[in-house]
């Protein structure tokens, strides 16, 4: 279906549910749907640079929006956490990041950060001897020999520079770290990795992070729920 009904939609979507039927269903792509807004609603609900969906196909239609350094002409192309999405022409850069309130939002950042991209590394896939395959948190694969491989733990996040998809460094998952929670009914919070109680079990739904704010409130997650965006404070702007 390329559309749904609003009542059906993530309750996330800044949308009014009693004000039209049908809400735009974002296409098959590197973020889930539950986890995502079409770029539609981004350029329309969020940013406010269309009031249709007419007008947003017609920015689309001139290649003037990228997201992660790639142009989009998909209105319904599916727009997730850490995406950079960007107007080069009208000098406008945005990341998509966790928000407490909102769940998704878009904050305002500069052309020099639009160049970096963060992942997180979700698993690992051995293709030979000599490659291993990292699989990252926005669908993307990144193959590496097998000895960096081994020096980059699984739940590290990786710096990319877009669109060149060049590693430019990792962010280790440990206590001490910056972490922002991206997922359950904490996201959005952020602040310093307190501690990581991993358990004897293989899911990670048993292993616990507990993160503590500037305002020293703590918040205990699930690890799968944890992304490092920083050492001692964070790469990129919350707000």
């Amino acid at each position: 279906m390329v559309h749904y009904t609003r009542f059906e939609a993530p309750g996330f979507l800044p949308i009014n549910k009693k004000e039209y039927k049908w809400v735009v269903r974002v296409s098959p792509g590197p973020h889930k749907a539950r986890f995502s807004l079409p770029l539609a609603i981004v350029l329309r609900d969020k940013l406010g640079f269309a009031t249709s969906l007419k007008e947003v196909k017609a920015i689309l239609s001139e290649g003037k929006v990228q997201v992660d350094g790639k142009t989009r002409k998909d209105y319904k192309y599916p727009v997730g956490i850490m995406d950079v999405v960007s107007m080069p022409s009208s000098s406008l850069y945005f990341r998509v990041v966790p928000h407490l309130t909102d769940y998704i939002t878009l904050v305002k950042i500069d052309s020099e950060e639009a160049k970096y991209k963060f992942a997180k590394i979700v698993n690992k896939t051995v293709l030979s001897a000599s490659k291993v395959q990292l699989n990252l948190s926005d669908g993307r694969n990144m193959i590496v020999d097998s000895e960096q491989a081994k020096a980059i733990p699984t739940r590290s996040t990786l710096k990319i520079e877009i669109p060149k998809q060049n590693l430019v460094s990792v962010l280790e998952m440990k206590e001490g770290a910056y972490g922002i929670i991206t997922g359950g009914k904490n996201v959005g919070a952020h602040g310093k990795i307190t501690s990581i109680k991993k358990s004897q079990y293989k899911a990670e739904i048993y292993s616990l992070v507990t993160i503590q704010n500037s305002a020293g409130y703590k918040y205990e997650t699930n690890l799968k729920n944890v992304m490092v965006i920083g050492g001692e404070n964070p790469e990129i702007r919350l707000d």
